[in-house]
């Protein structure tokens, strides 16, 4: 055989080897394997041709990028960063803040007509050991229209240490009274257009409470001869502009022949059918002389709730009662006579 025809022999032979040879890693190149598709051209001496050759396809599959293992992708991670922008504004100035308070507690009065509410008054007093006792309690349904009606029924009326003189009816020496204006002086009375001259201000703190942004607003007598007068902190809400909490201390007694002090003040509201309305009123008292069944230290709280606003109380709620002068002012409570 002609060295020619050995050499198109080898080929041929070779072809045929790789043709029946597994895949790389035993996958086939039509199995994914990965491989590409390589063809040779190998002419073969047929019998009784003149050199003619055949085309004999191969198929070399060729190792795919990181056969030797798995691929593991890499995720890029973004990272910018944005400069910050400065916004200005001009502040709201305190005296503005002042007067939205002042518009925002008349609106408040203004718009209840009338209203029922459960009045609850409690004393208690603490002793030696750290007990407490109820000395009283008193449980009141109170009614109030405008301009000059209320009436206060009392459900329910608690001593601790009765007065065995009286029989009980009748005896209101310790039933609240309330007025029949819907003003809450107890509450705002340092911030009435009126009393700016009495009463210097600050903004102590402003608080971000859900989406409520909360207004500490520090008040204090504008003279220093005014010892008598209460000083406080107020917590004001800016969606209504109103007094939402109060607390409230003197420098010296208002009525020191009676009262030795009255340590703390606390005053709450409360939203009902986006009204807000007196909710508690909580003050620790001592005197300078006991007070009948009550002493000399005491703890005395009265709680408004069960509030129903606008719901148009007709007039014979109020039968048998007179007109009442609207006067400002909210509770008022006599004890001891």
């Amino acid at each position: 055989m002609p060295l020619r025809d050995n050499r198109l022999a080898v080929v041929a032979l070779y072809a045929a080897l790789v043709l029946s040879a597994p895949a790389a890693h035993g996958a086939s190149p039509a199995a994914g394997g990965g491989g590409s598709l390589v063809a040779a051209q190998a002419p073969t001496a047929a019998h009784g041709a003149g050199g003619g050759g055949s085309l004999v396809a191969a198929q070399t599959p060729t190792p795919a990028h990181g056969a030797g293992g798995p691929v593991i992708a890499k995720e890029d991670t973004m990272r910018t960063s944005v400069s910050p922008v400065l916004v200005s504004a001009p502040r709201v100035t305190l005296d503005e803040i002042l007067d939205r308070v002042a518009r925002g507690e008349a609106r408040r009065d203004s718009l209840i007509h009338d209203a029922t509410f459960l009045a609850t008054s409690r004393a208690v007093r603490t002793g030696k050991d750290g007990r407490q006792e109820l000395l009283m309690e008193s449980v009141t349904r109170v009614y109030k229209r405008r301009p000059d009606r209320v009436r206060a029924l009392q459900l329910r009326m608690y001593e601790a240490h009765p007065d065995k003189k009286k029989s009980g009816e009748g005896d209101d020496d310790t039933q609240p009274t309330f007025s029949a204006s819907m003003s809450e002086d107890i509450v705002n009375f340092a911030f009435q257009p009126k009393a700016r001259r009495e009463y210097r201000y600050h903004i102590a703190g402003r608080d971000l409470v859900g989406d409520h942004l909360i207004y500490r607003i520090q008040f204090e007598p504008a003279s220093a001869l005014d010892v008598f007068m209460p000083r406080g902190l107020v917590w004001v809400d800016t969606k209504d502009f109103v007094i939402v909490r109060q607390e409230i201390t003197f420098q010296q007694s208002p009525v020191p022949l009676f009262l030795k002090g009255i340590r703390r003040m606390t005053i709450e509201r409360q939203r009902v059918d986006g009204y807000w309305v007196l909710s508690k009123v909580l003050m620790r008292i001592e005197t300078t002389i006991p007070v009948p069944k009550f002493g000399r230290l005491f703890d005395f709280g009265i709680q408004q709730s069960d509030w129903t606003i606008n719901q148009g109380l007709p007039d014979s709620v109020f039968a048998g009662t007179k007109p009442v002068k609207a006067q400002r002012g909210e509770v008022r409570l006599e004890v001891g006579k």
